[in-house]
């Protein structure tokens, strides 16, 4: 699984010194003098035989920002505004471990040069840096060469993925994007043609989230350039934390007791008594100072006291804490060694199928899994919609004025909703125009034309109809009609109907049931409509099975526009039922399918009721009679019936004697 992209770009060379330091410094935190970040540096403006050698390795960055300088002066082209580029390069641990790190290098100059032909006529510098775990190659190259040519790449994201995928074929690596053929799906268009599209798999920010919290891969390379990941427990910073708290609650209580001993040395001291001098001794005779003293020595004492009393309940309110935040982190410690047991158990398992990290309680990560497998998984459009709908997640389309739109998943069961592109860059609206047409047309042409405008009064209530539907009447005159549970003021936009202000259109929802379907057909046929025209496929042939369902004269009552179904598209809603004389006059003489003459004159046979000759219909039909005309004719239906009848049992008698005879021994004598 390679990985190339672009970090940044920048003009100055101030900013070219700050990325070459950043790439040369260690970075608090993420590692130490084991894990090092600078470990080594290739480049074609220089040799660094040991970059620990400070003057060598400088020279070398000198070398390199001053060749990018002085490449760039030679430009004339003023409008070439970049100066560099920063990426990143890594491959898949087992492609690392396979590899080692002077194959790993060469294998990541090599992807480089597919991205860009030029790229060592330009100066560049890379580092390889384990200081996150993983290995991988920050690349900074110059955009200019040393005639002032500039390099930098048009669609650059494009290239680098396509260099990075051929890179993986050439040289066996792990596979990934469209060289991964668990990448691609089949999908079932409503004509029964199928077609390979491109949907890579969930890619969820979660399973990173997760991995770095539970598990990290701590990166060995040996003095022979191998690598090997480990699996390393993050378990020190929490035994840390147990220490500390631990010792912050011993420090606390070692503060209070030398204060709480201080106090009792004064409570010690005022409980001796006072000695008065003799001149007083005589004068307390004659006064109560002995008694004030007392008094005062008292309070004194009882001040002291309530002050130990509060440092003892500070000490056992700090204890409290501490010990909660003692099993807070034991248990977190505990959860974590049994999660990393568990992996350690299965680590190759893990490295190859990194789904099993995602956390399955977000609500998010559950509606991006289930509408992506859903769509993976699902053959055909109508598939996909009926896993949603089971699922209870919504879709709904924004079609924009200049062409482009936004899709929306929305989950009625967590109240949440996420754009396609949070899913998966293969849903959105542009990517499903590009590579699922028959997606594209159910999600955008959900409605339903007549010329005719519907005759909806002002006092219309769709209970009436359906008393499981709400509507409500939007500003621009239209009328949306919500399933109850809804909430028409949050979502406005997820309405199962909607009636256009000028009365000549209904719309569906995408994830429209028969339900609403079967309402669509009520409030049309009930509001003055004689049909319905639609350039939907799949919605017209969901539309005919609950006309037929409802009304048999009704199965072509919803048409579709400008096109033509097939009699297998008839089929798939009568079934084997015998079909009404309109609709087979409807079906014949208006030409409905896209079917040869012949084959829809068999199917007329086969539909017709059992009452007809179909003898002499197919012989009429061959005269190029209408269908209607031959069915009004029933005298001479009945009458030809009638006398082939009486034909066949004239020929039946016949043949019965003929047997009889045939039937009889004959004797000679």
């Amino acid at each position: 699984m390679t990985i190339f992209s672009l970090k940044h770009e920048a003009t100055t060379i101030r900013q070219l010194k700050k990325v070459v330091k950043y790439n040369s410094n260690n970075k608090a935190g993420l590692n130490n003098s084991n894990n090092p970040r600078l470990i080594s540096v290739s480049s074609n403006c220089g040799y660094c035989s040991n970059i620990n050698d400070e003057n060598e390795y400088n020279q070398l960055v000198d070398n390199f920002i001053l060749s990018v300088d002085a490449n760039s002066q030679l430009s004339k082209n003023s409008r070439q505004k970049y100066l560099y580029e920063h990426s990143v390069i890594s491959f898949s641990n087992d492609d690392d471990e396979r590899l080692g790190m002077a194959n790993a290098l060469k294998l990541a100059i090599k992807t480089a040069k597919k991205y860009d032909p030029n790229f060592e006529k330009t100066p560049y510098m890379i580092w390889p840096q384990i200081d996150s775990g993983k290995l991988h190659f920050h690349i900074v190259r110059g955009y200019h060469d040393e005639t002032g040519n500039y390099h930098r790449q048009s669609n650059s994201g494009l290239k680098r993925q396509s260099a990075a995928q051929k890179i993986e074929k050439e040289h066996k690596l792990t596979y990934t994007g469209k060289n991964d053929p668990k990448n691609y799906v089949w999908k079932t268009d409503v004509n029964n043609k199928k077609k390979k599209i491109y949907v890579p798999n969930l890619s969820d920010d979660n399973k990173k989230i997760v991995k770095n919290k539970a598990i990290d891969y701590d990166c060995k390379i040996d003095e022979f350039g191998n690598i090997k990941y480990p699996l390393k427990k993050k378990e020190n910073k929490l035994i840390s934390d147990i220490n500390n708290n631990k010792n912050i609650h011993t420090n606390n209580k070692k503060i209070v007791n030398n204060k709480i001993n201080v106090i009792f040395e004064k409570i010690t001291e005022l409980e001796k008594p006072i000695k008065y001098s003799v001149f007083k001794k005589v004068q307390n005779l004659f006064t109560d100072q002995v008694q004030i003293d007392n008094e005062y020595k008292e309070s004194l004492i009882n001040e002291n006291k309530n002050e130990v009393s509060n440092l003892q309940r500070k000490i056992k309110k700090d204890w409290k804490k501490r010990n909660n935040t003692h099993h807070k982190l034991v248990d977190k410690k505990l959860f974590n060694e049994m999660k990393i047991n568990v992996i350690s158990n299965e680590e190759k398992k893990i490295l190859d199928k990194k789904d099993d990290l995602l956390n399955d309680d977000d609500v998010f990560s559950k509606l991006k899994n289930t509408v992506n497998n859903a769509y993976r998984k699902s053959k055909t459009t109508q598939e996909f919609i009926d896993i949603l709908n089971d699922n209870k997640i919504e879709i709904y389309v924004n079609k924009r004025e200049n062409g482009t739109g936004g899709i929306t998943f929305t989950s009625l069961n967590d109240d949440i909703s996420l754009a396609a592109g949070k899913i998966n860059s293969y849903l959105t609206y542009g990517k499903i125009k590009k590579n699922d047409a028959d997606l594209f047309e159910y999600l955008t042409n959900t409605s339903f034309k007549n010329d005719e405008k519907l005759s909806i009064s002002n006092d219309f209530d769709v209970k009436n109809i359906n008393y499981n539907y709400k509507q409500i009447k939007n500003i621009d005159g239209s009328l949306s009609i919500f399933y109850n549970k809804k909430d028409e003021e949050k979502r406005p936009n997820n309405y199962n109907l909607k009636i256009s202000e000028d009365k000549k259109t209904i719309s569906l929802s995408p994830n429209s049931n028969p339900f609403d379907l079967e309402l669509t057909y009520k409030i049309a046929k009930e509001n003055g409509w004689n049909g319905a025209s639609s350039q939907n496929k799949e919605l017209t042939l969901k539309s005919m099975k609950v006309a037929y369902k409802s009304n048999k004269d009704d199965l072509f009552f919803f048409q579709l526009e400008n096109s033509l179904i097939s009699l297998d598209d008839v089929k798939s809603v009568v079934l084997s039922e015998k079909m009404s004389n309109s609709n087979l006059i409807n079906l014949y003489d208006n030409k409905l399918t896209n079917n040869s003459i012949d084959e829809q004159r068999k199917f007329v046979l086969s539909k017709l009721n059992n009452k007809y000759d179909t003898d002499y219909v197919l012989n009429e039909l061959n005269k190029d009679r209408s269908l209607k005309s031959i069915l009004d004719d029933k005298d001479g239906l009945f009458r030809l019936k009638i006398d082939h009848n009486n034909d066949l049992n004239n020929n039946d008698l016949n043949n019965n004697v003929k047997n009889e005879n045939s039937n009889k021994r004959h004797y000679k004598f």
